[in-house]
């Protein structure tokens, strides 16, 4: 991997994953844990949201157990497919019915909570080194996958929001098309610029597209907040967005949405895709995974006309979520939830979870794969994972963020400064 990681090579990603399939367990049940892998039986249960429950979902899912069936080929696995919205309520369930799951599939800004609730358990008690982590992945994502000191969570793949814009629409707009804004304030001209409407005003083509429905702009402002040099929280758990930094980038937002009216609140089209892919915005955010194809869902040439780019303020970002998996607190199998996750794990794997959940791998090799290079979305993803800003944050972070997103679009709209609802949040954060 560049900058320091591609020279650990696929030798040292074989060290981390032989970690995590061989290390013993605490609290365990100790004839499992002294079983031969090739002998033992009994059923692992595991929670996966947003896996759909199609052909497809389901032969992503068959996949990995293939691959954890070559170490635990006796074993049943038994998934339970969620969506998000269900899956603190399905974890909760489970616990207080005494049956939690062995391995908990989850999004980055999970891991704490989860942790917190007692749902998921230490990896590193488990035998899973933190140097091991960060020699297989980018540093920037070892600390979301931490509750106190120790390791809860591995990344799987990651779920960048590149910030995207059309050559020709530029070149139409009298912009330089080698030329990306460099900063936030650049990015506002532009957009004006790029915008175009008809003779009754309407816009016909959106000169920003924040791709995001109503009540849902957080991780744009914390990618517009990340290039000012803010963060959400700081290494201690504590928030940090009600700064400076946090002010202008929400005010930002409110300038583009309601101000100069280049980016339209709210707006999706009918399949939900990133507008700037479709052309219908010159410049937006958008996936890591575009489709170049020339059938189906694919945009075609249009690939050719795009161009990624990072904002560089103060400090340059990239937004990024992504899926993680752990292994489920009292679960009688952990070396065999270790193998399970170590198949999530797998190259394979995480190129088929990359598709369903419009992501990225999260290997230090993934770069030299054809998935990788095939993509020039998914390419320009993985070279600057080392730029990511995460929306995480502590043991009661699923709760605030439910407040966040409504508290976010009363600035957008109009309704309350940017700096007098941050602080409102900060309050609500520290609760």
């Amino acid at each position: 991997m560049q900058r320091g990681l591609k020279a650990a090579g696929a030798a040292v990603l074989a060290v981390a994953m032989a970690a995590l399939a061989g290390c013993s367990g605490d609290g365990g049940d100790s004839a499992q844990e002294g079983q031969d892998p090739a002998t033992a039986t009994g059923t692992l249960r595991v929670v996966v949201p947003n896996f759909s429950a199609d052909n497809e979902g389901q032969a992503v899912f068959q996949g990995i157990v293939d691959i954890f069936h070559k170490t635990y080929p006796q074993m049943k696995v038994e998934p339970d497919f969620v969506p998000y919205d269900n899956l603190n309520q399905k974890i909760s369930t489970a616990l207080s019915a005494g049956s939690n799951y062995d391995v908990v599939s989850a999004g980055i800004g999970w891991v704490q909570p989860l942790a917190d609730l007692g749902a998921i358990q230490s990896l590193t008690k488990l035998g899973v080194k933190t140097e091991d982590l960060e020699k297989t992945v980018y540093p920037a994502f070892v600390s979301p996958m931490k509750f106190g000191n120790d390791l809860y969570a591995v990344p799987i793949v990651a779920n960048p929001r590149l910030l995207a814009y059309s050559k020709s629409a530029f070149t139409e707009a009298g912009l330089d098309p080698a030329k990306p804004p460099q900063s936030l304030a650049e990015l506002r001209e532009d957009a004006k610029k790029l915008t175009k409407r008809d003779a009754k005003g309407q816009i016909t083509r959106t000169g920003f597209d924040f791709w995001a429905p109503a009540s849902n702009y957080r991780q744009q402002f914390v990618a517009f907040m990340g290039a000012k040099g803010g963060q959400m929280f700081d290494a201690d758990g504590q928030p940090t967005f009600a700064s400076q930094q946090g002010t202008d980038a929400l005010e930002l937002i409110h300038q583009m949405v309601s101000v100069d009216k280049s980016s339209t609140y709210g707006y999706q089209n009918s399949a939900k895709t990133a507008l700037v892919t479709t052309g219908e915005a010159a410049m937006g955010f958008a996936s890591p995974y575009v489709d170049c194809g020339t059938s189906g869902e694919g945009i075609g040439a249009k690939c050719k006309d795009l161009v990624y780019f990072n904002l560089k303020d103060s400090k340059e970002v990239m937004y990024v979520g992504g899926r993680v998996a752990a292994v489920g607190d009292g679960t009688k199998y952990p070396q065999a939830a270790l193998a399970f996750i170590k198949a999530m794990q797998d190259q394979k794997s995480q190129e088929a979870i990359s598709k369903l959940d419009v992501g990225v791998p999260i290997s230090s090799d993934a770069g030299d794969s054809a998935f990788v290079k095939s993509n020039p979305a998914g390419s320009f993803a993985w070279k600057n994972l080392d730029k990511a800003v995460f929306e995480y944050g502590g043991a009661t972070f699923l709760d605030f963020r439910a407040k966040f997103g409504p508290s976010l679009d009363e600035v957008i709209l109009g309704k309350k400064s940017a700096a007098d609802a941050l602080k409102e949040l900060d309050t609500v954060a520290r609760k």
